[in-house]
Parts: C-alpha cells; sequence; structure tokens
C-alpha cells in the first residue's frame, strides 16, 4: 500500500472504495500477492492483505489462499481479532483512543487542519461533535471508515475478518505478531509527534479526484507488488519517520518471531497488511537477508 500512514495503517484499519465490479476483477486481478518460505521442516506462506474491502472486490483465490490455509497448522495475522473482542480490550482501546484532560481534536490541531476535517465530516455525513474527543489518529480511520461506508465497504467482508473466520472454523490456531497495545502505542506517539499529518494525509487520500485509491486497490488485487512498492515510496522524502516506525521497526520484530517458528518447525500462513510484505525493508527481505529462499507463490 503506498506510503502515507494512512495506506500503512494497513494495520488497523487501512482500505478501498468500490472501484472494478467483480466480474471487472475476476476478469483482470492475477489476485493480491503471496509468497512462500520453505525448509526442510518448515512451511510459511504470506499474503498481503486489506482489512476493509467492499464486498463486491474478489479477492478470494482458492487455489493459492484455499492451500495456504488447508496446509496451516497456524494462522498468524498482525493482532488476534479475537483479542478485541474482550471487554477489558474494547475499554482500554476507547480510553487510549481518547484525548486525555478533556481535551477536544481543536485543541490539538491547527485551524487550518480543523477547517479541513470539518469540511471532510460534512461530507461523508458525520457528526463532528463524536469526532471531536477523539485522538487525531482514530479520528482520522473514522473519516476512512465513514468514507468506506458510504461506499457500501464492510469491515465484516475484509481479509483479515474473514480469514480469521475461516481459520476458525477449520480448527486452525489463530494467533498476533503482535498486541493490540503494541498497535495502540505506535498510533499514540504518531499523534503526539504530528497530530495533523493523519488528518490531513487521510482527507487527501479520500479525494476521489488524486486517483490514489485506485491505484492502490488496482496494485493490491492484480498482486503488483512493483507497483505496490512505488506508491509506497512516493512520499519517503517527507514523512521518512512515519515509515520507520510504522513499518520498518515493527516487520524487524516480526521476522524475529517468524525466524524461531521456522526454527521450531510446522506450517504457518502469515497475513499481514501489504505493505509490510513489499520492498526492501519489508518482512520478505528482512527473511531473505537471513538467507532464507521467499519466492513468489
Amino acid at each position: 500500500m503506498p506510503h502515507r500512514w494512512f495506506i500503512l495503517f494497513g494495520l488497523l484499519v487501512a482500505a478501498t472504495w468500490g472501484g472494478p465490479t467483480a466480474a471487472q476483477a475476476t476478469s483482470e486481478a492475477k489476485g493480491p500477492a503471496m509468497w512462500t518460505l520453505r525448509t526442510g521442516n518448515a512451511t510459511v506462506y504470506f499474503l498481503g492483505s486489506f482489512h476493509i474491502l467492499p464486498p463486491s472486490i474478489t479477492w478470494r483465490d482458492d487455489k493459492r489462499i484455499g492451500t495456504a490455509l488447508g496446509e496451516a497448522q497456524t494462522v498468524l495475522f498482525e493482532v488476534d481479532l479475537g483479542e478485541m473482542d474482550k471487554p477489558e480490550m474494547a475499554a482500554k482501546i476507547v480510553s487510549r483512543a481518547s484525548l486525555p484532560d478533556g481535551k477536544k481534536l481543536h485543541d490539538v490541531l491547527t485551524p487550518e487542519t480543523y477547517g479541513e476535517l470539518q469540511l471532510a465530516a460534512g461530507r461523508f455525513g458525520m457528526d463532528m461533535a463524536r469526532l471531536e474527543p477523539m485522538q487525531p489518529w482514530l479520528a482520522a480511520s473514522g473519516l476512512l471508515v465513514g468514507y468506506m461506508a458510504s461506499k457500501g465497504a464492510d469491515p465484516g467482508s475484509g481479509v483479515d475478518s474473514t480469514l480469521t473466520r475461516d481459520a476458525k472454523a477449520a480448527g486452525k490456531r489463530v494467533g498476533g505478531l503482535e498486541t493490540v497495545d503494541g498497535q495502540l502505542d505506535v498510533l499514540a506517539t504518531l499523534s503526539k509527534e504530528d497530530p495533523d499529518l493523519m488528518i490531513t494525509d487521510m482527507i487527501r487520500f479520500l479525494d476521489d479526484s488524486t486517483g490514489l485509491l485506485q491505484q492502490v486497490l488496482t496494485a493490491w488485487r492484480t498482486g503488483d507488488a512493483d507497483a505496490m512498492d512505488r506508491l509506497i515510496r512516493e512520499d519517503l522524502d517527507k514523512h521518512e519517520g512515519v515509515y520507520d516506525r510504522f513499518l520498518t521497526r515493527r516487520n524487524a520484530a516480526w521476522v524475529l518471531k517468524i525466524d524461531a517458528l521456522i526454527k521450531n518447525g510446522g506450517s504457518y500462513f502469515v497475513v499481514v497488511g501489504a505493505a509490510h510484505l513489499v520492498g526492501d525493508k519489508s518482512v520478505i527481505a528482512m527473511l531473505r537477508a537471513k538467507g532464507y529462499e521467499v519466492e513468489r507463490y
């Protein structure tokens, strides 16, 4: 997914809108990019995901994804979605997603950014009063979800949600490469360092005139890893620090865990945001640097 933090945020809520019809997607798409890693006693499949998708988008490839899911003993996502269903975690997310000390967004954003947010919320039929107490990262994701909903997108039709249901129904072990707390730490840090960045970049991303959303969806659903990498890097000069926090550091931490699993042996299916699997600082590149042969599948 191209680099702007929110595309990387393919993480919690990265998404695309309706785009082509299901028939077009079926006829044009090669399917999302996948990779395989095989050793003497371990097999790992990798799939780049989108966490929210319109139900009209056809992405399920029974030959590749079905095989990976069938062979895997364990399916790993960025986080275990079941963790987010626990009442104590839901309460923690609400607490950490709210601005402290009774502050509102108009207290932490510049007047220019706040004005842009008001206009965007109006376009998507959102109530500013509900956005006001949110941390900037949650307000930005709220815009994204509001936009998606206006285009018919359904969080339940995203790759992660769908494969979590399928994995559990098949009796697979399901886990996460990191915790919800860990993701919240990253988002909180970014909101604190530059609260305007998340809002302004999200608004630009959701501007239909840029065509960025369509480019992202096309690269993902056709498995064009080179295009995905190029899109990610378009803004790197502006937001190198964001790239490092949101991708590189997390990728490195995940690779340590994946390396340990490979050494223990077994079969795994790793499903993470598509941005984490392309480029020279990706999970795939880091595993290759450790000497593993990772091939397109």
